[in-house]
């Protein structure tokens, strides 16, 4: 069976917790940027629960963005960082502390194991750094 252009080109996308955020919050200065993101990208989106913390604890827990933020996630795949991968994202903050947090860690990690995966992110300064793929209110960078 021959697989679509369209499909060929469907990246995974492994989103971090700004673009949660921001999709949510009108007045973050990256909204419309997120919002266009996944509107636009054709791709998988895959989150996990770092990610959705760091949004929630953004969002500072107001009832309404925590709607939309499950909303938002429901549409979403959300991987569980397994114990098989905890070493891994361990073995990351630490090669890059102080500098990345779990969250970030778990991110690149998942990247990683993801084919023709790359980051979603408004932490363009950190994720520069990082040696993985992924896109920002900058633009994509390491594609």
């Amino acid at each position: 069976m021959k697989k679509s252009a369209a499909a060929l080109a469907r990246r995974t996308v492994i989103v971090d917790a700004g673009p949660l955020k921001a999709a949510i919050d009108r007045g973050d200065v990256d909204h419309a940027w997120a919002v266009r993101a996944f509107r636009t990208v054709p791709a998988r989106f895959i989150t996990f629960e770092a990610a959705i913390a760091e949004a929630q604890h953004g969002l500072e827990n107001h009832p309404r963005a925590l709607a939309a933020l499950r909303r938002l996630v429901a549409r979403m795949d959300v991987v569980a960082v397994a114990a098989a991968l905890i070493s891994a994202v361990f073995d990351e903050v630490e090669r890059w502390a102080p500098r990345m947090d779990f969250a970030d860690a778990c991110a690149v990690v998942l990247a990683r194991n993801y084919e023709r995966a790359f980051v979603l992110t408004t932490d363009f300064r950190d994720f520069s750094t990082y040696h993985v793929a992924f896109a920002s209110p900058e633009g994509a960078f390491h594609l």
